[in-house]
Order: structure tokens, then C-alpha cells, then sequence
């Protein structure tokens, strides 16, 4: 892969450069039924990849979708030979452990703590990490063991190589649902 190094306040980073055939490419982990799918499509990214461990939500995303480049099957099952390259990856990741509603075991919990499988697949990827990452997940995330999961996700985050920046959207101003 060619690198392509930036300059940016006086510090050089250098970045893959992909080619237009892996430029506005997805893979999505945690598909679901296809939401976060639905909306980069219509944005004009093209969805390479997709992961879900909820045999009733497959059904429903190959409803949508067909089950073409959809893995059906545990995050910790994965490798990172079975992911193409991509310009993104998208993790709506369980977040069970992590709100209100869940039992709040935070990121170490038994469904929210899949976010480390996908950290993994990330680290094992090397060079051929995507250049984009994309978290989506409940307010409880912020807070959850006072701020430490986040922290420590960002951290990880941090030492693959990835800058992160946080906001908080509330989804009531696009459907008719709030997580906020």
C-alpha cells in the first residue's frame, strides 16, 4: 500500500493513500438491521463488509440488503484476514453494559465488551487499517465507571493511530426515538 505523508502545525503523520476502488468503502460491524448502512449509502459510500451476531436482525438487514459480504457470527470469531479493505469501519456496538437500562459492567461487560473484538481486528489489521472509525452508542457511555470506559477506549484508539473527537447527537431530530 502507498503511504502519503501530511503536515499539519508542524507535525508529519503519514496515512495510506487507497485507491479510488477503496475510496467511500464501509465495513460495518454490529450491522443490526442496516441503519447506519442505510444512511452512508445514501451518502454515496458503498458497503463492503457487514457483521452481526443476531440471527433475527439478518434476517430482516438481508431483507434489505441481500447477504452479500454479511458475516453472520461473534465479533471474536472474526479475523482480520476476513475484512477487506476499507475507508471506514462503523461499530454500533451492544450497548447493554453501558446505559441506564443494562446492568452498567461498562466495557468489560458480556455484550458491550464486544467493542474489543473489534479493537483487535483493528491492531491485527496493521497497514491495511481503514484511515476512518466510526463509534455509535448511548449517552451511558460517557459516564459509564465515571468516564473510565471511554477513556480507556480512547486511549486504545489513540495508540492504533486514531484521533477521536466526541459529540453527542440526539436522534429525535432525525427519527422518532431519542437515546438521550
Amino acid at each position: 500500500m502507498a503511504l502519503n505523508t501530511l503536515e499539519f502545525k508542524g507535525k508529519k503523520r503519514t496515512t495510506p493513500v487507497f485507491s479510488e476502488l477503496s475510496r467511500l468503502t464501509v465495513a460495518e460491524f454490529f450491522a443490526g438491521i442496516g441503519l447506519v448502512r442505510l444512511a452512508l449509502e445514501r451518502q454515496g459510500w458503498r458497503v463492503v463488509f457487514a457483521n452481526e451476531i443476531d440471527p433475527r436482525k439478518f434476517g430482516m438487514y438481508r431483507e434489505n440488503f441481500g447477504e452479500e459480504h454479511f458475516h453472520l457470527g461473534d465479533i471474536h470469531d472474526l479475523s482480520a484476514d476476513d475484512v477487506p479493505s476499507c475507508a471506514l469501519f462503523t461499530a454500533s456496538f451492544p450497548c447493554n453494559d453501558l446505559s441506564v437500562a443494562g446492568g452498567r459492567s461498562g466495557l468489560n461487560g458480556k455484550q458491550s465488551g464486544a467493542f474489543w473484538g473489534l479493537v483487535r481486528i483493528l491492531d491485527d489489521l496493521k497497514e491495511r487499517r481503514p484511515p476512518l472509525v466510526l463509534l455509535e452508542n448511548v449517552p451511558g457511555f460517557l459516564t459509564s465507571h465515571g468516564g473510565q470506559d471511554l477513556q480507556g477506549a480512547l486511549l486504545v484508539l489513540n495508540k492504533l493511530g486514531y484521533v477521536c473527537d466526541i459529540f453527542m447527537l440526539d436522534a429525535s431530530a432525525f427519527a422518532p426515538q431519542s437515546r438521550v
